[in-house]
C-alpha cells in the first residue's frame, strides 16, 4: 500500500491491469462516517469487478472476428476456443468450426462437432461432424452421421430449413433437397412448400430445367412470389441469347397457360418472358388474349405502348394504340389512346436526324385529326404543345406556334401549372424568334405565380440566361446566385455552373470581356443560326488570345455538330473537352453526353458503357450520376430494380 492510501489489486484475466482504490486514513475505522464512505465504495469495487470479464471478453471477440474476417485463422482459433471454452454459444462454435476446418484440423473439428451435438442432440451439428469426417477420408462414416441427422429431423419449418442449409454449407445438395423434399410431405399445415428453396438448390446444381418447374409450381401455389420467381429466373437465363434455357422456359410457361388456362399468374409470367426478350410483338399478342378475356379496357396495352415507345418499337406502339382505340369512345382509355398515338408517331419521326418534309407533313395531320375528334380543350393542351413545337423547330413556322401556345394559355379550365409551363414554351419560342423581352415577360409571369416552386425557379433560371445573353452579366449572376439554393438540383446545379463562368471570365470592366461573344454565340446557337456561332466562336481567340473559355468553346462546337447531326464530329469535340481540359468543370457533361450520343445516335453500346462506367468511378459526386448508372445498368442487362416503363409494366394494370 502506497502512502497516498492507494492499493493496486490485480485483475484476474486480464494481464497487467489493475483496479487502484482509495482507502481513507483520515477517519477512524468505527467512525460512522467511514462507515457510510465504505458502502457505496465497496459497491464500486464490486461492480469495476465483476465487468472487467465481460468487458474481456467483448474485446476478445472483437479481436477473434476481426482475424476471422482478415484470413486470420489461425489467431482466430485462439481467441474463439477460449470464447468457447467460457460460454460455448452457437455462433461461437461455428466460427470456431469454420476455423479449424479452413486450417486442416479436421480432427478438431471433428471432436468439437461431437461435443456440440452432445450439448443438445441437435442434427445440425451432426452434419458438420460428417463434414468433418468426410474431409478425414472417412466416407462410410460421414455417411452415417448425414443419415443420423436425417433421422433426427423434427416437422417443423425452422428445423427443415435449418438442416437443409446445414448440408447446402455442407456441400452436400442432394442431401438438403432430401430435407426440402420431406418437409414438403411432412408439414402440412401454413402453406409451406419449399419450392423456392428447392428452385433455388436446382439453380445452384446446374439444373435448370427442374429449377423452371419447381419455380412454376411455386407460383401455381403462391402468385406472390411473382417478383422473387423473375428475379431467380434473371440470375439464370441471359435472355439476351436465344438458347437452350430461353426456349425451355417459353415452352415451360406455354404448357402451364395451356394446362391451366385459368390461372393468370402464367400468363403474366409469358409476357415478363417477352419483354426480357425484347419480343414486344409477342408481349402485345399476349396482352390482347388477356384484355378480351378480363375485360381490363385495354390498360394493360396501353402500358405495353409505353415500354414499346421507350425501346423505339414504334409497330407495337401503334398497335396497342390503335387496339384501345378501337373499342370506341366508351371505353375510359380512348382518349390518351387517341394522344398515345400521336405522341409515338411524333417521337418516330423527330426522333430521326433529319426527318423528311412528308413524314413531318403527315404527323401534323395527324395532329388536326386527333383535334377535329377530340377538340381544343383543356385534356388536349399537350397536344397543343407538341403541335406548337413542330412548327417552331422542324417547320420553322415560328408565328403558328406562338399563336396555338397563345391558343392554349387562354383555354378555359386548364391548371395554374399547366399554363406556367405553356409560357414557359412560349417563352423559348420567342427567344428562338430573337425576341428576347417578350420572353423575359413570360418568365418573368412564371416566376411571380410560382416564386417557390420548382416552375418558378426554372423560369428564373430561364430569365437570367436572358440577362446573360443581352450581355447583363453581374443581373444575371445575382440571379444565379439565388437559384444555387433550389430544391432542384439540375436547376441548382445550371446556376451554379454558370454563375461560374461568369465570375472566372467576366474581369474588372464587364464591356471588355469574352463574355460577350461567347453569349451571343450561345444565342445564335439556340436559334439554329449555326454559322454566325461559329463565327462568333472562332472570333474569341482572335480578340481575346489569352481567355480561359477553351472548354467551353469546345462544347458549343459539340452543340453545333450535334443540332446538324454531324455525330462523328460532335463525339471529336465532346473528346477534346475530356483530353484537354481532364479537370474541367465539363468533365461529367462531356462524359454523360458521349455516353448517350454513342448508346442513342451512333448505337456503340459498349463504348457508351465505357463513358458511363468512367464517369461513375471518376466524376462519383457528380449530379449526372444516377443518370449515369440506370443507363449503364440497363446496357449491361440489369433490369430487375429500374425505374423504367417495362418495370412499370410488370406490376400489371392499377
Amino acid at each position: 500500500m502506497s502512502r497516498t492510501g492507494t492499493k493496486n489489486i490485480p485483475v484476474r484475466g486480464y494481464e497487467g491491469a489493475s483496479v487502484r482504490l482509495f482507502c481513507p486514513r483520515t477517519l477512524a475505522p468505527s467512525h460512522p462516517r467511514t462507515l457510510a464512505l465504505r458502502l457505496p465504495q465497496f459497491l464500486f469495487v464490486v461492480l469495476a469487478l465483476l465487468s472487467v470479464p465481460s468487458f474481456a471478453q467483448g474485446t476478445d471477440q472483437q479481436l477473434a472476428e476481426q482475424y476471422f474476417d482478415q484470413g486470420d485463422f489461425e489467431r482466430a482459433a485462439l481467441y474463439f476456443d477460449k470464447l468457447y471454452k467460457e460460454r460455448p454459444s452457437p455462433i461461437t462454435y461455428e466460427y470456431l468450426f469454420k476455423c479449424r476446418t479452413a486450417l486442416g484440423q479436421h480432427e478438431e473439428a471433428a471432436k468439437l462437432a461431437k461435443e456440440q451435438y452432445r450439448r443438445g442432440n441437435d442434427p445440425v451439428f451432426l452434419v458438420d461432424l460428417g463434414q468433418a469426417t468426410r474431409l478425414m477420408g472417412d466416407t462410410a462414416k460421414a455417411v452415417e452421421h448425414f443419415n443420423k441427422a436425417m433421422k433426427g429431423l423434427k416437422d417443423d419449418v425452422n428445423s427443415v430449413r435449418t438442416l437443409a442449409r446445414a448440408f447446402e454449407k455442407a456441400g452436400e445438395p442432394d442431401r438438403a433437397l432430401s430435407v426440402y423434399e420431406r418437409g414438403k410431405r411432412t408439414i402440412k399445415d401454413g402453406g409451406w412448400s419449399f419450392d423456392y428453396e428447392i428452385a433455388q438448390l436446382y439453380a445452384a446444381k446446374g439444373d435448370i430445367k427442374a429449377m423452371t418447374s419447381t419455380y412454376m409450381d411455386l407460383l401455381a401455389a403462391n402468385p406472390s412470389y411473382l417478383q422473387a420467381v423473375q428475379n431467380g429466373l434473371a440470375r439464370q437465363i441471359d435472355f439476351t441469347v436465344n438458347d437452350e434455357r430461353t426456349e425451355m422456359l417459353r415452352t415451360e410457361l406455354l404448357r402451364r397457360t395451356q394446362k391451366d388456362p385459368g390461372n393468370t399468374i402464367f400468363q403474366e409470367m409469358l409476357i415478363w418472358h417477352y419483354l426480357q426478350r425484347k419480343d414486344l410483338m409477342g408481349a402485345f399478342v399476349q396482352c390482347k388474349a388477356m384484355d378480351k378475356r378480363f375485360n381490363e379496357n385495354g390498360q394493360r396495352l396501353m402500358e405495353l405502348a409505353e415500354v414499346a415507345v421507350t425501346n423505339k418499337d414504334w409497330s407495337t406502339a401503334t398497335k396497342c394504340y390503335q387496339y384501345v382505340i378501337d373499342q370506341g369512345k366508351t371505353n375510359p382509355n380512348h382518349v390518351q389512346a387517341r394522344m398515345g398515338l400521336v405522341r409515338a408517331l411524333d417521337e418516330r419521326v423527330t426522333g430521326q436526324p433529319e426527318p423528311p418534309r412528308t413524314e413531318l407533313d403527315e404527323l401534323v395531320a395527324q395532329y388536326e385529326s386527333a383535334f377535329a375528334e377530340l377538340g381544343r380543350t383543356q385534356y388536349t393542351t399537350e397536344l397543343l404543345r407538341g403541335l406548337a413545337r413542330i412548327k417552331a423547330y422542324y417547320l420553322n413556322d415560328r408565328a403558328a406556334a406562338i399563336a396555338l401556345l397563345d391558343e392554349a394559355i387562354n383555354t378555359p379550365g386548364i391548371d395554374p401549372k399547366t399554363r406556367a409551363r405553356l409560357k414557359l414554351d412560349l417563352g423559348d419560342i420567342h427567344l428562338l424568334d430573337a425576341d428576347i423581352w417578350e420572353a423575359s415577360l413570360l418568365y418573368s409571369q412564371v416566376d411571380l405565380d410560382f416564386k417557390n416552386d420548382i416552375l418558378g425557379h426554372e423560369a428564373r433560371l430561364r430569365n437570367a440566361k436572358v440577362s446573360y445573353f443581352a450581355g447583363d452579366f453581374l443581373w444575371a449572376k445575382a440571379q444565379l446566385d439565388v437559384l444555387k439554393a433550389s430544391t432542384s438540383k439540375l436547376i441548382a446545379n445550371d446556376a451554379m455552373e454558370l454563375s461560374l463562368l461568369i465570375t472566372d471570365n467576366l474581369g474588372e470592366d464587364s464591356t471588355r470581356s469574352p463574355l460577350t461573344p461567347f453569349s451571343r454565340a450561345q444565342l445564335l446557337l439556340y436559334q439554329h443560326r449555326y454559322d454566325e456561332a461559329l463565327r462568333t466562336l472562332d472570333s474569341i481567340s482572335i480578340d481575346f488570345p489569352l481567355n480561359s473559355l477553351g472548354d467551353e468553346i469546345l462544347y458549343e462546337r459539340y452543340h453545333v455538330a450535334y443540332g446538324r447531326h454531324q455525330w462523328d464530329s460532335a463525339a471529336h469535340y465532346l473528346e477534346k473537352v475530356l483530353e484537354l481540359f481532364p479537370t474541367g468543370i465539363l468533365v461529367d457533361n462531356a462524359l454523360l453526353d458521349l455516353g448517350e450520343l454513342y448508346e442513342d445516335r451512333i448505337n456503340d453500346k459498349e463504348k457508351a458503357k465505357s463513358y458511363y462506367e468512367k464517369l461513375l468511378f471518376e466524376q462519383s459526386g457528380s449530379i449526372f450520376v444516377p443518370e449515369a448508372r440506370e443507363r449503364f445498368r440497363r446496357l449491361r442487362g440489369d433490369h430487375d430494380n429500374l425505374d423504367t416503363p417495362e418495370q412499370k409494366f410488370l406490376n400489371g394494370p392499377q
